[in-house]
């Protein structure tokens, strides 16, 4: 009994596995929202088509240019605007979770985005014209502690090919 008991749950498994999703570079720009490859038509064709999106971007250190960061991220919320931008808003991020109860002195360049000694959210707004609007927030009572608009190229990606589609009003 065992053995057909196990045979059918891996069964169920097997048949609940999600396929290979494709992600597509709909979109490169550089921090002016320049396009570098693919193009904003592509991108909000695939938002108009229901398509999942991921934005991705980096940065070099300004200190050290040996230490580098990427991100990719799936937005929470896509808006097209005027049928010519994309924006996103990102989730929250526990932003200083690797330091979080260390000592203060250890790590002052966190002072002015919340320190070490409480937990701190970072949200952002991306946009398509390379804006980046990241802010910074008191988990416990969401309390701002500060805002930092920046410039970033970004890629966009969707999983889907996009094609024609419809604006999304009537």
């Amino acid at each position: 009994m065992n053995k057909w008991t196990l045979l059918f749950f891996v069964g169920v498994l097997s048949a609940c596995e999600a396929p290979d999703t494709q992600w597509h570079l709909a979109l490169k720009h550089d921090s002016q929202g320049v396009v570098q490859e693919g193009g904003i038509n592509e991108l909000i064709s695939a938002v108009r088509l229901g398509c999942n999106i991921r934005v991705a971007w980096g940065a070099r250190r300004r200190a050290d240019s040996t230490r580098t960061i990427e991100h990719i991220a799936n937005p929470v919320w896509v808006s097209i605007r005027d049928g010519q931008s994309v924006e996103v808003q990102l989730d929250d991020f526990m932003i200083n979770l690797s330091v979080l109860g260390n000592p203060p002195e250890e790590h002052p360049e966190r002072e002015p985005y919340g320190g070490t000694e409480r937990a701190v959210m970072w949200r952002a707004n991306l946009k398509t014209d390379g804006s980046f609007d990241a802010v910074w927030y008191d988990a416990a009572n969401g309390e701002f502690i500060t805002r930092v608009p920046q410039q970033h190229p970004m890629s966009w990606f969707v999983d889907c090919i996009p094609g024609e589609a419809e604006p999304l009003f009537p």
